[in-house]
């Protein structure tokens, strides 16, 4: 991709709602788990702290009652978690544990490691005591508690997960159900159903009174064409006959020229207007053994001024033998269109036609086409010139509308018409590719 960053596909509905009912559960699984958490421990904490404030309290009272058992530097077992440690002397203090000897009246929690102190420091005249809780136990129990909330989260989120699939199912499948009807749809097709009382039901009622302007207006566009085609053929008819009746009297070789040529401009009308009626119908023309070669030769006759005029010079290098079973006058069609476009946007420069297998391709050495307007030349009223005018300098400016044509006529017969360009380099210039199968 030339370096362009891969776009990401976008979420399905399906995918968006069970994201969004998943990721709300998860939220709020994750806010009550923490919270459970903070709580559980903030109990534990308080609980070992009354515990150690009950205990000193009585210790305090047994040292001031002089209780031998206390009377020592310690450490004296108060069970199986806690111990006392009693120093009345400085000397006293600097044998106590180095975490104890720093620290002042009141409580302390002390961590090293897996291992956590509840600590509470008391002066008793003549010295100080130092009440310790192991909270070690206690700790094991909080983290313990938090595996167990957090696994409880994993696998409620995974139920909310599936459970918003099938949800998301339930709400979206109407909508995949409409979505394949619509995919079945063509102009002309009787109205959907409208079997339920919500918003899927709404949504097929405004289609089909959308369905029913889009057929009113194709069923115009082909009366339309249908109608212009009559009106014209007889004037055609009249310039033809009386061309045919003026080759028959004495004339000079460039007047002789002249109406042949005239006489052939009709029969292209005639054709590309029976073409245009099938285009407007969707159908393919039929299919006679068309001569590449020729072909190229009348699309460009009938642009040849302008393209002279225009700088724009012809290569037709198809060989001239090549012959393919084609709809004669859609090919006159999309390649008299390419003939045009080249005079528009690539003259001055050779436009070279060569057959690629079972198709053309037709290529400039003009200034190329912009990357930014490369996908979009095949759009109705495209122009790539547009796109820095506004204001009353756009009403002037040329709207593509050719390349629209050609490539329509292409999907109606089957082939496909792609562009490739280049806008620097030796390779400058742009590149139709017409394939045929």
């Amino acid at each position: 991709m030339n370096g362009a960053r891969a776009r990401r596909q976008p979420l399905t509905l399906t995918q968006r709602v069970v994201w969004a009912l998943t990721g709300t559960v998860a939220v709020f699984v994750a806010v009550l788990a923490l919270l459970s958490y903070l709580t559980f421990d903030e109990m534990e904490d308080a609980l070992v702290n009354d515990i150690l404030a009950s205990e000193s309290q009585r210790v305090m009272h047994q040292v001031e009652q002089g209780d031998p058992d206390y009377m020592v530097l310690g450490p004296v077992e108060l069970g199986g978690t806690m111990r006392v440690w009693h120093a009345r002397t400085p000397e006293d203090t600097e044998q106590l544990p180095e975490p104890l000897q720093r620290m002042a009246p009141g409580m302390h929690i002390y961590e090293e490691g897996v291992t956590v102190w509840h600590v509470a420091v008391v002066d008793v005249p003549p010295g100080r005591v130092m009440v310790v809780y192991d909270a070690t136990d206690n700790e094991a129990r909080v983290h313990e508690f938090g595996l167990i909330v957090l696994a409880l989260g994993v696998i409620c989120s995974m139920g909310a997960y599936l459970i918003a699939l099938r949800v998301a199912r339930l709400v979206v499948s109407p909508m995949q159900k409409l979505t394949g009807q619509l995919s079945n749809w063509a102009p002309g097709a009787p109205d959907m159903a409208v079997d339920r009382d919500d918003e899927v039901g709404r949504l097929i009622e405004a289609f089909n009174r959308v369905q029913g302007r889009v057929d009113q207006s194709i069923a115009r566009e082909r009366e339309f064409s249908a109608n212009l085609s009559h009106e014209v053929r007889t004037p055609l008819a009249v310039i033809r006959t009386d061309a045919e009746l003026l080759l028959d009297t004495a004339l000079t070789d460039d007047a002789r020229v002249r109406l042949q040529r005239t006489l052939k401009e009709v029969d292209s009308v005639v054709a590309a207007l029976e073409s245009a009626r099938a285009l407007a119908r969707e159908e393919a023309g039929a299919r006679e053994p068309t001569r590449l070669a020729d072909s190229v030769d009348d699309a460009w006759s009938g642009h040849q001024g302008p393209a002279l005029a225009a700088g724009l010079r012809l290569d037709n290098q198809v060989p001239p033998d090549q012959v393919l079973p084609l709809d004669r006058y859609a090919l006159l069609m999309v390649l008299r269109n390419l003939v045009r476009n080249a005079i528009e946007h690539a003259a001055p420069a050779t436009l070279t036609v060569t057959s690629v297998g079972d198709g053309l391709d037709v290529s400039d050495d003009g200034p190329g086409i912009d990357p930014v307007d490369l996908p979009f030349i095949f759009n109705r009223y495209y122009s790539g010139a547009l796109r820095d005018v506004q204001g009353e300098g756009a009403a002037d400016m040329p709207r593509g509308l050719g390349l629209a044509i050609a490539k329509r006529v292409c999907d109606t017969q089957g082939w496909t018409l792609a562009v490739s360009a280049r806008t620097t380099g030796p390779d400058r210039g742009t590149r139709f590719h017409l394939r045929f199968a």
